[in-house]
């Protein structure tokens, strides 16, 4: 049995428990979540940004694709060779503004005023590339086509993103061209 004893005003505990002689229950270990159940399965986004990045590879670039679910869960980012570093956090950055914003990149970033006309804002120092104006902008969010979401019966369960090919609409007809490779998976 523990018991505890005071000496010289020092605390000395015993061998066994205070109360009883079971020690008392550990609470379960809290880890993460689990997936939101409409997220979709790796071999879907897999297949995803496989046609993607094919798509892209045809129009002479090398991209990064990454899919998202709703709860801001990066789960695929997909290099190609010879695709640059940087592409995979504007990768990151187009799925994030998508699930925060509800819509599409291109459509956010027309909503903020860049469409693909328009030169993107200046940076801003401090700043990531490409953040949207404004006095104290979410730094995820990013005003560059080509993330858009996906839908089950018109709800937004995650996102997919790509990101690397230049000129306007390129990346979004990259993802398209994965989405068209999958459609029959996202129902």
């Amino acid at each position: 049995m523990k018991r505890s004893l005071i000496a010289s005003g020092v605390l000395v505990l015993l061998s066994a428990p205070l109360f009883g002689d079971t020690p008392p229950a550990k609470p379960a270990p809290m880890g993460p979540p689990p997936p939101p159940a409409d997220e979709l399965p790796l071999s879907v986004a897999m297949e995803w940004a496989q046609a993607a990045i094919a798509a892209c590879k045809d129009k002479g670039f090398n991209v990064t694709a990454a899919y998202m679910n709703r709860e801001y869960g990066l789960k695929l980012v997909v290099r190609a060779d010879g695709a640059n570093a940087i592409t995979v956090e504007f990768a990151r950055r187009k799925a994030y503004t998508v699930i925060k914003t509800g819509m599409s990149t291109a459509e956010f970033a027309a909503s903020v005023g860049f469409t693909p006309d328009k030169k993107l804002p200046p940076p801003v120092p401090g700043q990531p590339f490409a953040v949207p104006p404004g006095d104290n902008p979410d730094p995820n969010l990013i005003v560059l086509a080509g993330g858009q979401p996906i839908k089950v019966d018109g709800k937004i369960t995650g996102a997919v993103a790509v990101s690397g090919a230049f000129g306007p609409g390129v990346d979004d007809a990259c993802v398209e061209a994965g989405l068209a490779k999958v459609a029959d998976k996202l129902k």
